[in-house]
């Protein structure tokens, strides 16, 4: 699996629980933050004592209960459906919006035992394109695929390079006869074939758009990086879907 990034969005409290009270939480975008997710997309609850200890899913596919606490999304038809959990711990829950979430304002609920401890609203959307980053730098959680012919070996280098602590953008070569794809990370894009995107404002070829493969939620957006891009620099990536802009993450061209 050729994928560093992290699960991590700003997402700010709407607020807290207070004694007798049910802990009024905003959800996101596990990518971007941004208050709008799409049904099999990743997202994220930031919040208080959801739970008393931290787990990880281990295994595929995702349970629907770690560390003690469950999570329940009703849809804006009534719907209620257990959603995957990636990860919980007291602050933060990342989880899988369920397939078959109708658009519209849906509820989230966040359950320990019996109980209700934190809920929010949230807008779904048919897509929400969003990217990762591998920090809140804006660095693209990315690859380029270099391909020396159609049925020869390819050789594979991160965008990214987080050895040194803080993470900064790898210096691309575009080369002259050889091409140079690049495969980003997002999530909220599979529910459309209508993908296009562009780098440093320029439109480049999309040659794949939809999910991962591998892991629940996590898409993957494949395009060609086009010469006339040899020394564009640092430049922002942005991918539509559907008139639906994402955020922009970063690369940079030599």
């Amino acid at each position: 699996m050729r994928l560093t990034f992290l699960l991590v969005v700003s997402v700010f409290l709407s607020g807290f629980s207070a004694l007798g009270q049910v802990q009024q939480v905003v959800i996101g975008s596990a990518a971007s933050g941004a208050t709008t997710i799409a049904p099999d997309s990743l997202a994220s609850i930031y919040g208080q004592n959801f739970t008393t200890q931290a787990q990880q899913a281990k295994t595929l596919p995702f349970p629907t209960s770690l560390a003690d606490i469950s999570v329940r999304v009703t849809d804006v038809a009534g719907t209620a459906s257990l959603a995957s959990l990636v990860y919980a711990s007291p602050t933060q829950i990342n989880f899988v919006v369920p397939a078959g979430v109708a658009a519209g304002a849906a509820t989230v609920q966040v359950i320990s035992g019996a109980n209700v401890v934190a809920q929010g609203t949230v807008q779904v959307l048919s897509t929400a394109p969003a990217l990762f980053t591998v920090d809140s730098s804006g660095v693209a959680a990315a690859y380029a695929v270099r391909t020396i012919a159609p049925s020869g070996p390819q050789t594979v280098i991160p965008a990214f390079d987080c050895s040194q602590g803080a993470c900064s953008t790898v210096t691309l070569n575009l080369g002259v006869d050889t091409p140079l794809y690049l495969e980003l990370f997002g999530t909220g894009i599979r529910g459309s074939m209508n993908v296009t995107a562009t780098v440093g404002g320029q439109t480049v070829p999309v040659t794949y758009s939809g999910a991962q493969g591998q892991y629940p939620g996590l898409d993957q957006v494949n395009m060609g990086l086009t010469l006339n891009l040899r020394g564009a620099g640092k430049v922002p990536v942005v991918v539509t879907v559907d008139g639906q802009k994402s955020h922009a993450v970063f690369i940079e061209i030599q």
